[in-house]
């Protein structure tokens, strides 16, 4: 086996294997034209083991001539599959070519169905080529006028095919390797036709000339193949992005309508909640009011009197505690007016002084802007904050040794650098988790296990703080104590903005952060009180 036979059986066996590469891409959505590539590879793989039965010595003449017209048949199917690539659009698909391009198709066709009876060679003439200086001998049936007819008809097809890879093209399409492949394909023809002429004495070298136009195929396949892959990989990361998306978007739906049922669920109780207190508060309050005129009358002492209009005031800060309570499930109740955070400070003070006996208080009542709200649910908003630092504060120095500090409550009203009413409220008490600060928030939510607490408090405080457009700032360590601070807008900044809650804050627990915000989803955000939920 010389030289020359295995070129050709090494490039038929490549592109018959490229071919095979096309078929099954082929099989791909989007991937029509492969069908193309799989044709014009096959062809090229066809004619290059016809080229074998040229330069194998022991083979007979009968079998030449057979691989001979395998050959012309090849370069028929070649040139037609070029026209279909060239002028078939995207897809390569026939009807989509042009009427003159379906025609040279068709007569490229034509001769190769007219090769297959081998009336293009002649029946006695061989042609015999001796290359010496490679020791090679080309044997092959002469063609006749008819085959070289058939040969200027596939030439002048790939001329065409040439013609349309020459002209302009939209940027970013790429052409100069069909352009390169088809140069190369020329210059072996033409050394092959000097061959035949006796005018060089050379290797057959169509096939190279064959594989030099088939392989930019496979280079712009390779080249479409890895930019499919990486759209797909981006396509799936966006898609697993929207799932995602989707999927948070129905876990807040889903929070939200549990809030919704929770806070429809809370006006019930507190509709009915009111209704029961309201019935006996009303006969103590008219008791109350009849004891106050009786000892007025009767010159009763001072004490008795400070007294009777104390419990009076109780008994309205519980009925103001109720309505606040209903007020809670319905965003946007309340009236609201110019208030003092200083004035709601001291009030919350005087309210709580009884539970806070024994605690340090040690109070920080500087210049704050008036704010716009409700000053009866602010005063018990405030309330909360301090009944839990208390809690917080004793139930840490239960079984404290006396030596340590004493247990202590801070409370600060002051303005923050953007000129918002800042209202502090810092213990030394026993602190609070990460875990348990992020549902700090929640209805029926306790640090304190048994009946010590409900979880209702901080709840509340939450709602008003929401329906006033504040924020939170919360840090806690675990037994180091908690800074809760409350932001409001000024009563200025309040109208500016049409009532809109303001941007939230961030808290941090142990040296991490964790947002919260007043006027956000009810079961995450919220004002966070002191350590311990009420």
């Amino acid at each position: 086996m010389n030289a020359a036979v295995l070129l050709s059986a090494c490039v038929a066996i490549l592109q018959l294997a490229m071919a095979v590469l096309f078929i099954a891409v082929a099989r791909a959505p989007g991937w029509r034209q492969a069908r193309t590539f799989a044709l014009i590879a096959t062809s090229a793989a066809a004619y290059s083991a016809g080229n074998i039965g040229a330069s194998w010595h022991p083979m007979a003449d009968p079998i030449r001539r057979v691989l001979a017209t395998v050959s012309y048949v090849a370069a028929g199917i070649f040139a037609a599959g070029w026209l279909v690539f060239a002028f078939g659009g995207s897809d390569g698909r026939v009807r989509e070519m042009p009427r003159w391009a379906r025609a040279l198709a068709l007569a490229s066709l034509g001769g190769a169905a007219i090769s297959i009876t081998t009336l293009q060679l002649s029946s006695d003439t061989w042609v015999d080529i001796t290359v010496d200086w490679a020791t090679l001998h080309y044997r092959f049936p002469a063609p006749n006028p008819l085959g070289s007819a058939i040969t200027y008809v596939y030439l002048f097809v790939v001329v065409c095919v040439c013609m349309d890879l020459w002209r302009p093209r939209p940027a970013g399409e790429r052409t100069w390797e069909y352009r390169v492949g088809f140069s190369i394909f020329f210059l072996a023809t033409a050394v092959e036709v000097l061959i035949t002429n006796g005018v060089l004495r050379f290797f057959f070298v169509a096939d190279v000339g064959f594989l030099a136009v088939v392989i930019p195929m496979a280079a712009a396949t390779v080249r479409r193949f890895i930019a499919d892959a990486r759209r797909l990989s981006s396509l799936s990361t966006q898609l697993t992005m929207e799932v995602e998306l989707r999927t948070q978007e129905r876990d807040e739906a889903h929070h939200a309508w549990i809030e919704a049922e929770r806070q429809a669920s809370l006006g019930r109780l507190a509709a009915g909640v009111g209704h029961e207190i309201n019935n006996p508060l009303a006969y103590l309050r008219l008791n109350l009011e009849l004891m106050g005129e009786w000892g007025r009358d009767h010159a009763a002492p001072t004490e008795l009197l400070e007294s009777v209009e104390s419990a009076l005031d109780g008994a309205d800060r519980i009925r103001r505690v109720v309505d606040a309570l209903r007020a809670s499930t319905r965003p946007g109740a309340g009236v609201f007016s110019p208030v003092s955070l200083e004035e709601v400070t001291q009030s919350a003070l005087r309210v709580a002084a009884h539970q806070l006996r024994g605690v340090a208080i040690d109070v920080d009542l500087s210049d704050a802007p008036t704010v716009l709200g409700d000053e009866p649910r602010l005063v018990q908003a405030m309330v909360n904050l301090l009944l839990n630092a208390s809690q917080s504060v004793r139930q840490r120095w239960t079984n404290a040794d006396e030596s340590q500090a004493a247990p202590r409550i801070r409370v600060q009203v002051a303005t923050d650098r953007e000129g918002r009413a800042a209202l502090t409220v810092a213990d030394n008490g026993a602190g609070i988790s990460r875990e348990e600060l992020r549902r700090l928030m929640q209805p029926y939510f306790s640090t304190r296990g048994g009946a010590e607490g409900i979880g209702f408090g901080l709840f509340l405080a939450r709602g008003v703080f929401e329906q006033h457009g504040g924020v939170v700032d919360v840090e806690s360590n675990p037994g180091t104590g908690t800074q809760v601070r409350v932001r409001l807008p000024s009563a200025l900044e309040r109208q500016a903005s049409a009532l809109q809650p303001l941007q939230p804050l961030a808290a941090s627990v142990g040296g991490g952060r964790h947002t919260i915000e007043a006027a956000g989803d009810a079961g995450e955000t919220a004002a966070r009180g002191a350590s311990v939920a009420h």
